[in-house]
């Protein structure tokens, strides 16, 4: 509690992509920006950039912090962060590696918020605009900062992160925001495409041996169906099968007649 209520005490805050408070404070070239101008004049601390903090939060956020000012944590001091405007110092991400310095290392857990789609920028940032994507607890500290490999849900265009540190060995909270440009992610490589399957043709009389034999489907599918020949009963008699026939057909009827005059003969006598 008497860490907490002593201004002078910094802990941390955002600069890789740099919070709005980072932005403004000695020695960045944003600092001379017009929104950070109007923050200073209505009583930022620039100096204390890593101290917007309350004390005994434990987790109950949406309660403590107001909307309309979440920039600021509800401090007055700190109003001028909480501006609604297009024209917030931004930064263009080009990497999903974040970096929190910590001027007073704490032990504690980190929840990462995104604007939805469809904000604006120029109007009061609220709890309802955000959505939160990540939770990290208890990171190591590594060369005074606090590390992350994040993953931002889809977006583009000018957004807002916001970061909410709740530490465990101190009873304080820390929050931030960060003004940011994202860029669409670029569209997958199409594959070649594929060509059709070409059906094999049938080979000709005059395809060599050595060629592959077409499969079974493709004869099937494109072969000559043969032509049934007609069996020899069905087929008219040449010229010399009919002379044949007739002489036979001749023979036999010159036999019947002698029989039948044979046979009359007989009984006469």
């Amino acid at each position: 509690m008497m860490l907490s209520a002593v201004p002078a005490h910094a802990h941390g805050a955002p600069i890789d992509p740099a919070s709005r408070a980072f932005v403004c404070s000695p020695g960045q070239q944003t600092a001379s920006s017009s929104p950070c101008r109007t923050a200073i004049a209505a009583g930022l601390p620039s100096t204390e950039w890593d101290n917007i903090r309350l004390a005994n939060v434990a987790g109950r956020d949406t309660t403590r912090v107001p909307d309309g000012k979440l920039c600021s944590a509800g401090l007055p001091k700190y109003a001028g962060l909480d501006q609604p405007r297009a024209d917030w110092p931004a930064t263009r991400l080009a990497s999903t590696a974040f970096t929190y310095r910590a001027t007073i290392p704490h032990q504690g857990s980190f929840r990462f918020y995104v604007t939805r789609d469809g904000f604006s920028p120029t109007r009061p940032l609220r709890w309802a605009d955000l959505e939160q994507f990540q939770t990290v607890p208890t990171p190591p500290l590594v060369n005074g900062a606090y590390e992350f490999k994040v993953q931002l849900p889809p977006r583009v265009g000018r957004h807002v992160i916001y970061t909410v540190w709740q530490n465990t060995d101190t009873p304080d909270t820390y929050y931030s925001c960060t003004d940011v440009e994202l860029a669409a992610k670029p569209a997958p490589a199409k594959s070649p495409a594929t060509p059709s399957a070409v059906p094999p043709a049938v080979p000709s009389a005059k395809t060599p041996s050595s060629a592959a034999p077409p499969s079974t489907a493709a004869v099937k599918s494109s072969a000559p169906k043969p032509v049934p020949v007609a069996s020899s009963a069905e087929q008219p008699p040449s010229a010399t099968t009919r002379i044949g026939l007739s002489a036979v057909i001749g023979s036999i009827g010159g036999l019947a007649v002698l029989g039948g005059f044979l046979l009359w003969r007989r009984r006469i006598l």
